[in-house]
């Protein structure tokens, strides 16, 4: 299921939805919490080949435990006011970004499709 800006997967039987909402880089503090979450997903998260060969459940399975593991560390809604909602988003956005290019990218293309999107100052991005 999905409206404008939230989407929700059901992945899984046993397990709760997920709500994944996007998240909005409108400053530099922003682009900074970004970076600090790929850089913890490409830390933790398998390959990008053995991600590319997971199940849907098993996949999504893996975006709900490295947010639950990136809000444990980084207590982001305290820190900087970002839901656990959002930080799927980022972690989504990571790992279909490393599926796609077989590897751990330099650089990630966001656009108003993706789960990361520009907004305020970034927009014109």
């Amino acid at each position: 299921m999905q409206d404008k800006h939230v989407t929700i997967v059901k992945y899984a039987e046993d397990k709760r939805p997920l709500k994944i909402v996007p998240y909005i880089v409108r400053n530099d503090g922003d682009r900074g919490v970004l970076w600090e979450i790929i850089l913890f997903v490409e830390a933790n998260a398998n390959a990008p080949h053995h991600l590319a060969k997971m199940s849907e459940p098993k996949f999504y399975a893996l975006v709900e435990r490295l947010s639950t593991l990136a809000c444990r560390k980084f207590s982001p809604m305290a820190q900087w006011g970002v839901t656990k909602a959002e930080i799927r988003g980022i972690v989504l956005f990571t790992l279909k970004a490393a599926i796609a290019a077989g590897t751990w990218p330099e650089s990630y293309e966001v656009s108003r499709d993706t789960f990361v999107r520009f907004g305020g100052r970034y927009r014109d991005e």
